[in-house]
């Protein structure tokens, strides 16, 4: 007699995404699924250090934003070992690796830092200020080849459209929208 084993429907890119994610809420226990609602950041990316084998192995963390990338070749081989380190968990969740904003040409801490081995482009409000539709696509066209081709998966490039908003006295802006 010989025994069949299925894939598990979360593993079977054929099958419709909710369904999938369906088998994988119902396989998760509690504990990794907190470890879900969790963002870490990784200083840098010299080797999987310990803490961050800890963090994917026994915190079930997968999302990590990623601050010090020295090249590129380092920044795609930490990738790597970091989802060759979760395909060995237990549901094997892939690693999500996010970055603030890397293509400027200065460091502003706690907001974006500066290119070093990415192409350096002015800051979003220079972009803003060129009135140039094309080369804001050609911008965001080269940050996302270059972020996938090192592994950077999510940007978290957060902004506020204050340059649209001509708020009068007495009103205020609230994400793009002016309110008086």
């Amino acid at each position: 007699m010989t025994e069949t084993t299925t894939e598990p429907a979360y593993l079977d890119a054929t099958r419709p995404v909710g369904e999938r994610v369906e088998d994988l809420l119902h396989r998760m226990t509690l504990e990794e699924k907190a470890g879900q609602m969790f963002h870490a950041i990784s200083i840098g990316v010299e080797g999987v250090d310990s803490e961050a084998q800890r963090q994917v192995t026994e915190g079930f963390i997968s999302h990590f934003n990623v601050h010090q990338l020295p090249d590129a070749r380092t920044a795609a081989r930490w990738h790597n070992q970091m989802q060759e380190l979760a395909s060995h968990t237990r549901l094997g969740i892939p690693v999500t690796v996010s970055t603030d904003p890397r293509h400027a040409f200065a460091e502003n801490e706690g907001a974006s830092f500066a290119a070093g081995f990415f192409s350096a482009w002015p800051e979003p409000i220079g972009l803003a200020a060129l009135r140039d539709p094309d080369t804001v696509r050609r911008f965001a066209d080269t940050a996302r080849q270059e972020y996938l081709a090192v592994g950077l998966r999510a940007a978290l490039h957060p902004t506020v459209d204050l340059a649209r908003n001509r708020a009068g006295p007495g009103s205020t802006a609230v994400l793009g929208r002016t309110r008086s």
